[in-house]
């Protein structure tokens, strides 16, 4: 994606706004949707490098690298989603039984 290409997003859209836009984002940049594969490895080695990001953190008070890490994550799954056709707000609601424990 482009920088700043979620510069238009503000902090009280929906999540299903969220989704909508990544997945228009993705389009407009030709994105290779349905991949997948590419979107697992993609996800397993961003969850990989914010594991070396979180152990670097605690020892120092700056954070900027592991919120950009775990956004670009964020991003990932929601483009998963979209993938897969899950809408993922859905997907939360249904996790109410694990919640409410």
């Amino acid at each position: 994606m482009q920088d700043n290409v979620l510069e238009y997003l503000k902090r009280d859209d929906s999540l299903d706004l969220i989704q909508k836009y990544v997945f228009e984002q993705l389009d407009i940049e030709n994105f290779q949707k349905n991949n997948v594969s590419s979107e697992m490895f993609f996800l397993f080695s961003s969850v990989l490098d914010l594991g070396k990001k979180v152990r670097e953190t605690l020892k120092k008070e700056n954070n900027e690298e592991l919120e950009n890490k775990i956004a670009e994550i964020f991003l990932v799954l929601v483009s998963l989603c979209n993938s897969l056709s899950i809408n993922l707000f859905d997907a939360l609601k249904g996790q109410d039984k694990i919640l409410s424990l």
